[in-house]
C-alpha cells in the first residue's frame, strides 16, 4: 500500500520543491509521512467544504494547489475557520501536501498545460530559473499562425472551460507570441513585454495592470484565477491515478469557483 511519503517523493519529481518562489510555503505541511495514502483528493484549494468531502469520503490525503497555512500561523484552534477545518483533518488523520508554485513552474505543470492547450508551439520558460535549466517561471509561446484577438479568446476560454473571460485590446488585433502565467500573475506582464509578446494570459490582475497593458500595446487576457488552474488539478489527479494504481485518487467534487456571472 502507498504511503504519504510515496506520493511526496513522486511529486517532489513531478514538481521539484526547487522551482518554487522564496515567497511560496511547499511541501508536506499537515501529516506524518508514514501513513497509508489509500484515498487521495486533488483540489485547487482547502476550504471548509472541501475539507468535510474529503472526511466523508475517508479520504488518507489530499493534494491542495494553494497552501493553508500559508502565513505564519502561531495557534490552530477552534476560534477561527481555518483552524477549525485544520483540526478536522488532523482529527480524521488526513495529511496535505501543497506543490504550489513547483506546480505551476514544473516541465508538465500548470502553465505548460495551458500554453499546450492554447495550441503553442517553442514553448519556453517566461521567467527562466536561474539554478534550473531550462524551466522556469510563466511560459511563452507562438501559434502555428497568427489568429485575431476574437478568435483566440474562443481558444482560450475553450481550454480551460470558462464561462467567460476578461480582456484588454482590439477584438481586431493579431495575436501570435504568446505569453501565459496562471493565477494572479501579473508581476510576469513585463516579462511577457520584454520577451516580445503581443499578448498575455493570465488569470486574474489589477486595474492598472490593465492599464499598463493597453499603454503597452498588449493584448491581455484575464481567465479567472480558478480557471486557470482547476483543469491541471484535475489533471493531477489522473497524473497520480497512473503512478500509484492501488490507491483511489479523484479531484474534489465539492470545489467551485467562488465567483459566479450575474446576467439580467
Amino acid at each position: 500500500m502507498s504511503t504519504v511519503s510515496d506520493v511526496i517523493a513522486f511529486l517532489e519529481k513531478f514538481a521539484p520543491p526547487t522551482l518554487a518562489e522564496d515567497w511560496d510555503n511547499v511541501g508536506l505541511l499537515v501529516g506524518r509521512q508514514a501513513a497509508e495514502a489509500r484515498q487521495i483528493m486533488t483540489c485547487l484549494t482547502l476550504t471548509p467544504d472541501v475539507a468535510a468531502e474529503a472526511v466523508q469520503q475517508g479520504v488518507q490525503m489530499v493534494v491542495s494547489h494553494h497552501p493553508v497555512l500559508f502565513r505564519g500561523t502561531k495557534k490552530i484552534t477552534d476560534a477561527t475557520s481555518e483552524g477549525r477545518m485544520l483540526l478536522h483533518l488532523i482529527e480524521n488523520g488526513v495529511s496535505v501536501y501543497s506543490p504550489h508554485t513547483s506546480f505551476d513552474s514544473a516541465a508538465l505543470g500548470i502553465n505548460h498545460q495551458l500554453a499546450e492547450s492554447f495550441g503553442l508551439a517553442e514553448i519556453q520558460p517566461l521567467r527562466p530559473h536561474a539554478n534550473v535549466e531550462g524551466l522556469g517561471s510563466g511560459r511563452t509561446g507562438r501559434l502555428d499562425q497568427d489568429v485575431s484577438l476574437s478568435d483566440f479568446l474562443g481558444i482560450v476560454r475553450s481550454a480551460v472551460g470558462s464561462k467567460y473571460v476578461e480582456f484588454s485590446g482590439s477584438a481586431a488585433a493579431s495575436v501570435s507570441q504568446v505569453a501565459v502565467a496562471c493565477g494572479a500573475a501579473a508581476e510576469f506582464l513585463t516579462d511577457a513585454i520584454q520577451s516580445g509578446c503581443d499578448t498575455f494570459v493570465t488569470g486574474e490582475a489589477r486595474f492598472h495592470s490593465a492599464l499598463e497593458a493597453r499603454t503597452e500595446g498588449l493584448n491581455l487576457i484575464l481567465l479567472g484565477h480558478y480557471a486557470s488552474e482547476r483543469p491541471a488539478v484535475e489533471q493531477l489527479a489522473k497524473t497520480l491515478a497512473a503512478e500509484f494504481e492501488d490507491a483511489e485518487i479523484f479531484a474534489s467534487c465539492a470545489e467551485t469557483d467562488p465567483l459566479s456571472v450575474f446576467v439580467q
